[in-house]
């Protein structure tokens, strides 16, 4: 399969926190750069949506509660072909050695830690939306 950048869902990103007021910043910062947020407080939400969305990229939290954190739902949303070439940020308070390692062994792309500067989680965005993927 064959995703190029100018592809319908290149502008669709979902969000996956807890916290409502983090989603609500993301979908500030993420649609104020042009693309489409789509938030989801749980994995089980976000493997439902990005399943249904097809998005470009999905920023992911590592800590959820009560659901399943976001090292579980990274390798789950990797379970599906046609999720297993969409990139996964992790987006996280977490910062150890031991998570970013944890995030990537999940399958995860790239790693931003919270509080994020909004210019260069939007650079990050587009990297990784604009790859060509093949």
């Amino acid at each position: 399969m064959t995703l190029a950048a100018g592809d319908r869902r290149s502008k669709i990103v979902i969000g996956v926190d807890d916290e409502p007021e983090n989603l609500s910043l993301l979908k500030s910062v993420i649609e104020g750069a042009g693309f489409t947020f789509m938030g989801t407080s749980g994995g089980a939400e976000c493997i439902t949506l990005a399943n249904r969305a097809q998005p470009r990229l999905i920023l992911l939290d590592i800590q959820m509660f009560p659901q399943m954190d976001g090292f579980e739902t990274c390798k789950k949303l990797r379970i599906y072909p046609q999720l297993n070439i969409v990139p996964i940020v992790f987006l996280t308070a977490r910062k150890t050695g031991e998570d970013v390692k944890n995030c990537l062994k999940a399958g995860g792309n790239d790693f931003i830690v919270k509080p994020f500067d909004p210019v260069k989680l939007i650079e990050r965005v587009e990297y990784w939306v604009n790859r060509r993927i093949t």
